[in-house]
Order: C-alpha cells, then structure tokens, then sequence
C-alpha cells in the first residue's frame, strides 16, 4: 500500500510542476506576439500556441490538482486505518498485561510456611492468572544419587493426592527442563498428550509451558502448565518471574 501512495505522490508532483511550466510558457507566447496584434481581433493563426499551451497547461492542472486530492484523501484513510490497528494491538496487549500481576503469587507466598507450601501455592496463584487449564508443580530431591523432580501439587489434576510422579533430570520434557535450566514451549504434542477431565467433560489441551523453579543456577523445582490457548511472551515471562519469588521463598526457608 505505501508503493502506491508513494507513486502517486510523485505523479502528482509530476502533474504540478508541468502545470507550473504550462503557465510559463504561455505568459512567454503572450508576450512574444507581434506588436499591434490583440485578442480583441479574434482568432488569429498567431494565438494557435498560445490556445494550445493554454488548454494543455488547464487539462494538466486540472489533473494535478484531482490527483492531489485523492491521494490525500487516501493516505488519510490509510492513516486512520493504521492508527486504528495500532490502536487495537496496543489495546491487546494491555489487557494482556493488566490480567496478570505477581501480586497474588507473593501474597500466596507469604502465608506459605513450608516448602511444599509454598511450592503448591505458587503454582495455584501462577494458575488463577492465567487461567490455565492444568498444572503441576515438582520439588527437587536426590535419590540414591540421582538428581530427579517429584510432584508436590497440582491445579485440576485428575490424580490422586498419594500418587507420585517422579523425573530423572534429563528424562521427558519436565526431566529436560529440570536439567538444562530452561523454559520450554511445547505447541504440537500429539492430541491426547495431556488431557483434562473436568464436570463438564474431557478435553486436551494445545500447549505446554515448563519452566525451572531456580536460584543461582540451581533447579530448585519445576513449573508445568497447559493451556488451550496460546502463551504469550508477557505470560511466560510472568511464570518466569513468579518461578523466581517461589525459589527466593525457597532459599530463604531453607
């Protein structure tokens, strides 16, 4: 869109100054024409530039002057429409940021007394916000030298409380997770992956976050979350820095 109003900018521009020329060039034929010859004699074959340059000078002008116009026209729909989309991705992009604040994750923080607490309640306020469909969250632990995550909580699990779920560091994506220290993203695992069973039904989610509770360097736990709807960069770098206040609650209770 902008290679056509920039062309015909310049066709206007174009227009205008053979206008400009137009008008010069018939003020030179009116005053090249012999003495003693006036318009007050009628047609004269003399005057024939003059007519011509004049009328071809008034069609470009016209021109210039119409083109002008609709390219104004234009690039002010153009602008509205631009603003209107700028308008619209910004207006997203706060309510974005305006659902989610870590003011819950620390108030949840702080009434945790022990390190499962705080594990679980981290996780059900990260969860609130963002209006997750699942999630778990794991504490870090060593077995029989070993380094693995074992599952502390959850939010809509459909598994019982004396289940126990376990991770070498390394094995699955949590396991990954856990011994890279990084947050993964995962928008095309298989359908039936993961699925939450509900009152209302059974559904599968689309994506899955996974992100390292840890301090210094050292995992202290692992984050998962799915979601039927995507994760956005402000929301994985709110998991991100509510995964950080749960491992500082850490460090300090320990």
């Amino acid at each position: 869109m902008t290679g056509i109003f920039n062309d015909r900018y310049k066709i206007g521009l174009i227009l205008a100054v053979l206008a400009v020329l137009g008008f010069g060039t018939s003020l030179y034929f009116i005053y090249s024409l012999p003495e003693g010859l006036h318009i007050a004699d009628g047609y004269q074959p003399a005057f024939t530039p003059v007519y011509v340059t004049i009328s071809i000078t008034l069609v470009i002008g016209a021109a210039s002057l119409l083109s002008a116009l609709k390219y104004s026209k234009e690039v002010v729909v153009y602008r509205d429409k631009t603003a209107d989309k700028s308008l619209s991705d910004q207006g997203t992009n706060q309510a974005g940021k305006s659902s989610i604040s870590l003011d819950l994750v620390k108030t949840n923080l702080n009434s945790s007394k022990s390190e499962k607490d705080i594990l679980v309640n981290g996780l059900q306020a990260v969860c609130k916000q963002l209006e997750a469909g699942q999630g778990a969250i794991y504490g870090a632990i060593e077995e029989e030298g070993k380094r693995k995550v074992e599952l502390k909580g959850g939010y809509a699990l459909s598994i019982g409380e004396s289940t126990i779920i376990r991770y070498e560091f390394g094995e699955g994506l949590v396991g990954q997770s856990a011994a890279n220290g990084k947050t993964l993203y995962v928008d095309d695992f298989p359908e039936g992956y993961i699925r939450i069973v509900s009152g209302l039904g059974s559904a599968s989610p689309k994506y899955l976050l996974i992100v390292p509770v840890k301090t210094q360097g050292q995992v202290l736990g692992i984050i998962e979350l799915a979601s039927f709807t995507k994760v956005n960069d402000d929301q994985r770098k709110f998991v991100e820095e509510a995964a950080q206040l749960i491992a500082d609650k850490i460090s300090i209770k320990a």
